[in-house]
């Protein structure tokens, strides 16, 4: 196959994409996604802050790991709104099993939209039921925190690592740095981006279309934090508009297109599952 014809049919494969996108009103749902998970933002934080630093990190610790993952995820983010996020984060009244019940269910709402928007996504005709439904949000909350905790050790070690570093004539800080600001972040919104694919639908996904939709998602992700971040700070003008709510704009609206793009990924997924079935037949 020549590179033309190759390039031509991904091509084609990504315009399918975009109009299954917009025949599944990819906007409207992605607003609802962003709505739901601005509302479980500070609820999720709690609950791994109540959690991990009660039990393996401290409070001080995991704040400053929210603190750069907020920096890493979401571009020209303003520090009054970070401060403001770990302020609430830190003032935390947490009180016994109750709350952290609350704190649960709470948690379980942004799932719980992923999972309607994925069933419309992928054609799904009867949902799992309200019981296994919720049980996977649960464990989706469950594996986010392990990845957390993993991410969180991971940087740790390389931390440790570029203080004690041993002579050599590779530059370690300087590949200890592009790990932690770079690859550390990817691998943990790539495999997140995995799970969403493979476990939160109400049918089964196959592993290699989980797999290839999540590196598609990652990679145009990372592309439109760049994109998105060069925009707002040489041509937005968001304060203009906005003024003193210009940041929080920014924000809310960096949050709704990576909505959308993860639906996009989700419509890659249908499509290269679809495309599976029709080889299989």
């Amino acid at each position: 196959m020549d590179l033309r014809k190759w390039t031509t049919e991904k091509l084609q494969f990504l315009l399918n994409a975009l109009k299954k996108f917009d025949t599944d009103h990819g906007f409207l749902l992605s607003s609802g996604i962003t709505f739901n998970l601005l509302i479980c933002l500070i609820p999720l934080s709690l609950l791994l802050l109540g959690l991990v630093g009660t039990y393996l990190y401290s409070d001080r610790e995991v704040l400053s790991h929210i603190r750069r993952y907020l920096e890493t995820v979401a571009p020209s983010l303003d520090p009054k709104i970070m401060r403001n996020i770990l302020r609430v984060i830190h003032g935390r009244k947490i009180v016994g099993i109750l709350g952290l019940a609350g704190l649960v269910w709470a948690s379980t709402w942004v799932f719980s939209s992923l999972r309607t928007s994925l069933n419309i996504v992928f054609q799904v005709e009867k949902g799992r039921g309200i019981l296994r439904g919720k049980a996977i949000d649960l464990l989706m909350i469950f594996l986010a925190g392990i990845f957390h905790i993993m991410s969180m050790t991971l940087t740790s070690v390389f931390t440790f690592i570029k203080k004690y570093r041993i002579q050599s004539p590779i530059d370690i800080g300087l590949i200890i740095q592009l790990m932690l600001k770079y690859v550390i972040p990817f691998l943990f919104t790539f495999w997140m981006f995995f799970l969403i694919y493979k476990i939160i639908p109400d049918k089964k996904i196959q592993f290699k279309s989980a797999f290839q939709a999540a590196l598609f998602t990652s990679l145009f992700w990372e592309v439109a934090k760049q994109l998105f971040g060069w925009y707002v700070l040489h041509l937005g003008k968001f304060s203009v508009i906005y003024g003193s709510l210009g940041t929080l704009a920014i924000f809310f609206l960096w949050v709704y297109y990576s909505s959308a793009i993860l639906l996009l990924g989700g419509e890659v997924a249908f499509l290269l599952e679809k495309r599976g079935d029709g080889i299989n037949s």
